[in-house]
């Protein structure tokens, strides 16, 4: 009897202790094994004296309105959430400012140092997309080696504009001809005169009658070019220029407008080069719209008009000039970029881009302004100069005095200004290196005399020009624009900033990112829970 009570005893105390090492909260009763059964378990969750907490905390609400979680639990994951974070987190200072305080402040410490790297990078961020939004640009500049290149169009402008004999003798006619020269500017500085003469008793001329005399009395092509050249052989200078309408009259123009693309020339070297003996009648001179001797050479594109007010090289009579060309090619980048300081450059290459002028089928910056200075004059007389070849009404010779040429000189830099005139963004210019010689020896000058060639010596010194045009190289200088900062430049600098203030990567914010996205949605789901439970 004694024996069985020994091991009663024991075997009581053995699963007590086994008992209360069990997890879960389930506690075995001291009752012992009789006739072989087990004992009965208890759920000490559901055995105890204290009140429920639900209805403890039935009349306490969270900020948001919400009930608590049920005995916290949530409250408790949550936490458990954000301490895990802190423990496994890959930016650096996390674990230091939510670590074991090893000295006194050392969390505090921590924490000011990860808050102060990150406003450090917010700033960083900031100012790197603040500079990726203001489109910032770089320059490069290539060269590109050709064995062929295209050859660009030259036009030629007698500076003698009009020949004097055939001007015809009609005195409103002359007194046009006289105070569109800067002669007359010239003349009325000088002599301090600026009233136009009574007009009253002078006949009438229309616009178009003054464009036809203008354009009957200039220099005929054959009078101006004596002698053409191309690849060292000889052709009919009618056959090679085309006559051309500018702001200095009537120019002539090879492989220009008029020239089809398919029969536009190129240069494959230095033998490919456009020769032209000129001959300038300054004998026969009479008011034109510059006072110069000699001619202008203008080098553009093919399908571009020339520009002779703002382009070109002035060439004097009596001299052999060689004219030795680079070719330079800008790619400018389009709207957002500003490709210029004062604004943005017009996309004429871009498939949906069209032309917003009326007088010019291809849009270049000095065509806008031309035609915005026309639409000044239509406003200020409702015409135009007699030079201007379109569909516009012309300003008879009296109108011309009265109004146009006046208008003209009121035009200020303002005013183009308000043209809205840009650059294209794609764009050619041709730089050129004149050298001069004299046209002739004394032995040939008096060998040309004795044929017949030339007049005299004057006939020589004042009226031949000798102008050679030819490509100095075939490489082509680019300069092309480039976006200074790309998304995939931002990034990267985003990435080695995220490095060097915070050591975090991409995935480092995927973290942060994930756990206050699970705080937010365990909060909200609580709030939803507890919401749902009062209704």
């Amino acid at each position: 009897m004694s024996g069985i009570s020994f091991i009663t005893t024991s075997f009581r105390s053995d699963s007590t202790d086994s008992a209360r090492s069990s997890r879960g909260g389930v506690e075995l009763s001291n009752t012992p094994y009789l006739n072989g059964f087990s004992p009965r378990r208890r759920d000490l969750s559901t055995q105890t004296d204290q009140p429920s907490k639900d209805l403890a905390d039935s009349g306490r609400t969270t900020r948001c309105g919400c009930l608590p979680g049920k005995d916290g639990q949530r409250d408790q994951n949550g936490r458990g959430i954000v301490h895990h974070y802190v423990e496994s987190a890959t930016i650096h200072g996390i674990g230091q400012a939510g670590g074991p305080q090893h000295y006194r402040f050392r969390r505090p410490l921590w924490l000011l140092l990860v808050l102060g790297m990150a406003v450090g990078l917010g700033t960083t961020l900031f100012n790197q997309v603040s500079l990726y939004y203001d489109y910032p640009i770089r320059t490069v500049t290539k060269v590109e080696i050709n064995s062929e290149l295209a050859f660009p169009a030259v036009t030629i402008c007698n500076l003698n504009q009009y020949i004097r004999k055939r001007i015809p003798d009609i005195p409103i006619v002359k007194l046009v001809l006289f105070y569109h020269s800067d002669y007359a500017q010239l003349a009325m500085n000088l002599n301090n005169f600026t009233n136009v003469p009574d007009l009253d008793n002078l006949t009438d001329v229309s616009g178009e009658e003054l464009h036809r005399i203008a354009h009957h009395a200039a220099p005929r092509l054959t009078d101006l070019l004596r002698q053409c050249r191309w690849e060292g052989r000889y052709y009919k200078c009618e056959d090679m220029f085309k006559p051309i309408n500018t702001s200095y009259g009537l120019c002539f123009v090879f492989n220009g407008p008029q020239t089809r693309p398919e029969d536009r020339l190129h240069a494959s070297g230095t033998m490919s080069s456009l020769r032209v003996l000129a001959y300038t009648q300054n004998n026969e001179s009479y008011f034109s719209r510059l006072i110069h001797a000699g001619v202008k050479v203008i080098v553009h594109e093919p399908d571009h008009l020339p520009c002779p007010e703002d382009e070109g090289w002035f060439l004097r009579p009596g001299v052999s000039a060689n004219l030795a060309l680079s070719r330079t090619e800008s790619l400018n980048l389009a709207r957002p970029y500003k490709a210029y300081s004062n604004g943005y450059c017009e996309d004429t290459k871009a498939e949906v881009y069209v032309n917003r002028l009326k007088d010019y089928q291809v849009y270049s910056e000095v065509n806008c302004f031309y035609e915005c200075v026309r639409d000044f004059l239509d406003r200020m007389c409702g015409c135009q100069i007699f030079l201007f070849s379109g569909n516009r009404t012309l300003c008879s010779a009296k109108k011309t005095l009265t109004c146009l040429m006046p208008a003209i000189g009121t035009l200020s830099v303002e005013d183009m200004s308000r043209c809205n005139c840009g650059k294209e963004c794609e764009s050619v210019t041709y730089d050129g290196e004149v050298s001069y010689a004299d046209f002739a020896s004394a032995f040939i000058e008096e060998q040309a005399q004795l044929d017949s060639i030339i007049l005299s010596h004057d006939d020589l010194r004042n009226n031949i020009v000798d102008v050679k045009v030819w490509y100095r190289t075939l490489n082509v200088f680019q300069e092309t624009q480039e976006p200074k900062l790309t998304r995939d430049s931002v990034l990267a600098t985003l990435g080695g900033q995220m490095g060097l203030f915070l050591g975090a990567s991409i995935l480092s914010v995927t973290e942060l990112l994930e756990v206050v996205l699970v705080l937010t949605f365990n909060r909200l789901k609580r709030c939803a829970s507890r919401l749902y439970s009062l209704c």
